[in-house]
């Protein structure tokens, strides 16, 4: 009986890891942690290694305070630091001997593997045990840009292809940069492995081409979407509302209040949207101040820069600011009626142009407008450095 037991272990165990080594070319390229919606940062606190054939996260991506994103899953060292406990206020434990290289369980199989790696200062653990025994969906794709792993809960709205999807633009620009610091444009990522979570096989989706209105069928009229995060509301409905049209916008933040708005900028850019800035001040000079000041600040929340502004300023644009003025900007407080035909207006008048969305309005209004303009065959582009 014994034999058995350890032979079925045996099995388990060599049909875990067929299902999740990870190809060694992921150990060469840059590596992306998404956690429900949000493309984390490519930070130590966050960015997954692999070692051994497993993909391993910094222990801080179950951090709710670093990430944004709480699962419902704890962690700490004892006392002695001999051990890293996590847990759920369901009574799971799991509990990793870090002197020992090994690790057990309340409940369940031991996990495999059971090893927490020290490096760089950074204690990382293993990404599907934990996963697996928490309850958490576990996903890898290998993408254009580098593989991606995506932990989530039952509150993820994005599919996994619709997410790769909308963060396809966010995951080039790291892409871009990290490879034109490094001096190697080669990312030769091209076997996609099972995922142990689905059936199917990964899909890498086409990048997003801008569509043609000029065609005999072509729709009424075409749209480049804002939205205006405003001061103290979540933007978290919205961005589900655009998710479900799948639309992209430039997303703008006031330029004095980016330090407290760090996890929604994240979110924002994770999901695929461009990151902008509302310039604060009376005068030209205090309006173009804080829009550097802000612009630096949002470059060490996202390590990256933006130049879209929401302003028509002479003196943005002389600074080389991209000024993103609205044709249209919609009511706060209107009706989804009044901001679906006051929509339809300018886009039939205009053919098209820029219209501004604003937070404050409720997210099933805001979903419902442009689920039917979606309906009506009207387009939303996708907004670019270099057409907006």
């Amino acid at each position: 009986m014994m034999k058995k037991k350890l032979l079925a272990l045996a099995c388990a165990v060599g049909l875990i890891l067929s299902l999740m080594v990870v190809p060694s070319s992921a150990s060469n390229s840059l590596f992306f942690l998404s956690l429900n919606d949000t493309l984390a940062p490519q930070s130590a606190q966050t960015t997954p290694i692999q070692h051994s054939g497993w993909v391993y996260v910094p222990v801080t991506a179950f951090n709710n305070r670093v990430t944004g994103i709480n699962f419902g899953v704890y962690y700490g060292f004892t006392d002695n630091n001999e051990s890293l406990i996590f847990y759920n206020l369901s009574g799971k434990t799991m509990t990793f001997d870090l002197i020992n290289g090994t690790a057990t369980a309340t409940g369940g199989d031991p996990p495999v593997p059971g090893r927490v790696v020290w490096q760089n200062g950074v204690y990382y653990v293993p990404a599907y045990a934990i996963c697996r025994y928490f309850g958490l969906t576990y996903s890898f794709y290998t993408t254009d840009y580098g593989p991606l792993l995506r932990i989530k809960d039952g509150s993820a709205v994005l599919s996994d292809s619709l997410f790769i999807s909308s963060a396809a633009s966010m995951m080039r620009g790291r892409y871009n940069s990290y490879y034109g610091q490094n001096g190697n444009t080669n990312n030769n990522n091209t076997n996609t492995p099972p995922t142990p979570t689905t059936p199917t096989t990964p899909v890498t989706p086409p990048q997003v081409e801008e569509p043609n209105v000029v065609e005999e069928n072509a729709p009424k009229f075409s749209l480049y979407l804002g939205l205006r995060a405003a001061q103290g509301t979540d933007i978290t409905a919205a961005l589900n509302a655009l998710a479900n049209v799948n639309a992209s916008a430039v997303v703008f933040f006031p330029a004095d209040t980016l330090a407290a708005s760090g996890d929604q900028i994240r979110q924002a850019a994770g999901r695929g949207h461009k990151v902008g800035l509302i310039p604060a001040g009376e005068t030209a000079e205090e309006r173009l101040r804080s829009v550097r000041e802000g612009q630096a600040l949002l470059t060490r929340i996202l390590r990256q820069e933006t130049w879209f502004v929401l302003a028509g300023d002479k003196e943005l644009a002389d600074a080389g600011y991209l000024c993103w003025s609205p044709g249209l900007t919609t009511k706060s407080g209107g009706t989804s009626t009044q901001i679906y035909e006051s929509i339809v207006d300018y886009g039939e008048g205009q053919k098209g142009g820029r219209v501004l969305l604003d937070t404050r309005t409720s997210g099933p209004i805001l979903a419902g407008v442009l689920n039917q303009l979606a309906q009506d065959g009207d387009t939303f582009l996708v907004p670019r450095e270099t057409k907006y």
